[in-house]
């Protein structure tokens, strides 16, 4: 992977789709040709309150039945391909995969086969898509596994010579209290601009490692906890809400 001078875009474009079938889902704009990232929304599902509406998780207490039915809203809306998935751990652990289903206990994913779905589940969790000319990978990064540097560890996995990052809608600065242990923690590994006395930025501890690597980083500039009519939000919702699905294919269709 090449190293190389790079530039952060801060609030890159994106655009609010509902595919069909209903399900609401936002994507980055100017991602290269031959990727797909669907960040997606709470919006377009059929589970009730308190997980209105598009919960893909059957761990938080949803009905079973309205999580299939998601689900399947899903992949309807990828055009029915087909996905793989880990059991997240909080940790740094990157699988290559070359088929769906289940493929273990990760945070992140790559794999450069394509029409094949790349998927984490996350409320707040930071999820990362990355994308070389090459190959894709998919990341799920809460404050563990930002310290254990997963994303950089799963980027340098990618198979190319550039390598672009795109974070995607999650808890940020502004809606993010720490202890001040943890934020001390954070300070003396990424430095302080990271953190605002016990408020702090995963998003630009993710991008600082990345960029050690010379991977481009565009971050959408989304918070879950300040939107919660459009993400789920475990800090702000508490343990009765939903899951939000990410993911990244390499697209051939």
């Amino acid at each position: 992977m090449r190293r190389a001078d790079t530039q952060t875009d801060y609030g890159a474009p994106s655009a609010v789709n509902t595919a069909r079938g209903g399900a609401v889902y936002v994507a980055p704009e100017g991602v290269p040709e031959g990727a797909g990232i669907y960040f997606f929304t709470r919006l377009g599902g059929v589970s009730e309150p308190p997980y209105d509406s598009l919960n893909i998780s059957r761990k938080v207490g949803d009905a079973s039945g309205a999580v299939d039915e998601n689900l399947a809203l899903i992949r309807n809306a990828m055009d029915l391909r087909p996905a793989a998935w880990v059991r997240q751990v909080a940790g740094d652990n990157v699988v290559r995969v070359s088929e769906p289903g289940f493929a273990g206990e990760a945070d992140a994913l790559v794999t450069a086969e394509p029409d094949l779905c790349l998927s984490v589940a996350v409320a707040d969790c930071v999820p990362v898509a990355l994308v070389s000319e090459l190959e894709v990978g998919m990341v799920h990064s809460g404050w563990r596994g930002t310290l254990a540097g997963v994303t950089g560890k799963a980027a340098q996995r990618l198979a190319g010579s550039r390598v672009r990052a795109y974070i995607g809608p999650s808890i940020r600065r502004c809606c993010y209290e720490v202890s001040e242990e943890l934020a001390a923690t954070f300070a003396t590994e990424f430095g302080d601009e990271v953190v605002s006395g016990r408020k702090l930025s995963l998003q630009d501890a993710i991008r600082l490692d990345l960029e050690k690597y010379g991977v481009e980083v565009s971050d959408l500039g989304l918070c879950s906890g300040c939107r919660p009519d459009l993400f789920y939000s475990h800090r702000k919702q508490g343990p009765l809400t939903g899951r939000n699905l990410a993911s990244v294919v390499k697209d051939t269709r």
